[in-house]
Order: structure tokens, then C-alpha cells, then sequence
């Protein structure tokens, strides 16, 4: 993933992998499943040794809530907003615990971020394949 400057850090707009499928726990979480990956190297691996075709993570109503925000249209500037306001975190606290836990969802390739480069011209940092995609 290319680095991102502090000022496109803040207006990037977290965004869901549309590819996963999800559903809700019982006790208010969700369940994402994460296929995996069908590059050379898993193939051979999971020749030799039993690797799952999917696997599940389970959120909390925490990473829900983080989940949902991730919509595309919300920036992290706006997250941050929303967690100080709802979780009664200070402004340190909210960036720390949003950043961390984006960064892990990204690594996963739960979540991608676009982010502005120019006007009317967006690019989507932070896909599986290391690829950004460019969006008018």
C-alpha cells in the first residue's frame, strides 16, 4: 500500500471489501468470512497442508459499529468524531483506536481506503493485491 500523507489519512474514506459476506451474531456482533487467497503459493500450501477455503472473523459490537462507518462516505475525520461523541473518548483516544484497528482490517483486506488525489480524481489504496484503483 502506497504511504499516505497525515492530510490524506484523515479525509480517506474507509470502505467495506463488498467482496465478503457477513452476518450478524446473536450477542449484536458480526461474522465477516474471508476467502482465501488463490495465488501459487497458498495453492501448494494447501496441497500440503489442510488450509480452509474460507475463514471467520467475528466482530464485536465495537467492530460492527466500525464496519458500518466504513462505507465509503465517511472519512476517518468523521469516525473519529463519532466515537469521541458515542464511546465518550477523548479526540487522542478515538484517532489511536480507529487507526489501529483500521490498519488491521486493511492488512486483512476487510477494508480499503480511497483517497482524494485530485479534483474529481480518487484513487483506492490498500487492496488485497497491493493495487490502487483509480475512480473519477
Amino acid at each position: 500500500m502506497p504511504l499516505l500523507t497525515p492530510e490524506q489519512v484523515f479525509t480517506s474514506r474507509p470502505m467495506r471489501n463488498p467482496e465478503l459476506k457477513t452476518e450478524p451474531t446473536e450477542k449484536g456482533g458480526l461474522k465477516v468470512y474471508l476467502q482465501r487467497s488463490n495465488s501459487w503459493w497458498v495453492w501448494l500450501l494447501a496441497v500440503l497442508f489442510p488450509i480452509p477455503r474460507e475463514r471467520m472473523v467475528e466482530l464485536d459490537e465495537v467492530g460492527k459499529q466500525v464496519w458500518e462507518l466504513c462505507d465509503g462516505k465517511n472519512t476517518l475525520q468523521d469516525m473519529i468524531e463519532v466515537f469521541q461523541r458515542e464511546h465518550k473518548l477523548t479526540r487522542a483516544e478515538a484517532e489511536w483506536s480507529l487507526r489501529t484497528y483500521l490498519r488491521d482490517l486493511g492488512k486483512r483486506g476487510m477494508v480499503a481506503f480511497l483517497v482524494q488525489e485530485r479534483e474529481g480524481e480518487s484513487k483506492i489504496a490498500g487492496l488485497p493485491d497491493g493495487k490502487g484503483k483509480r475512480t473519477k
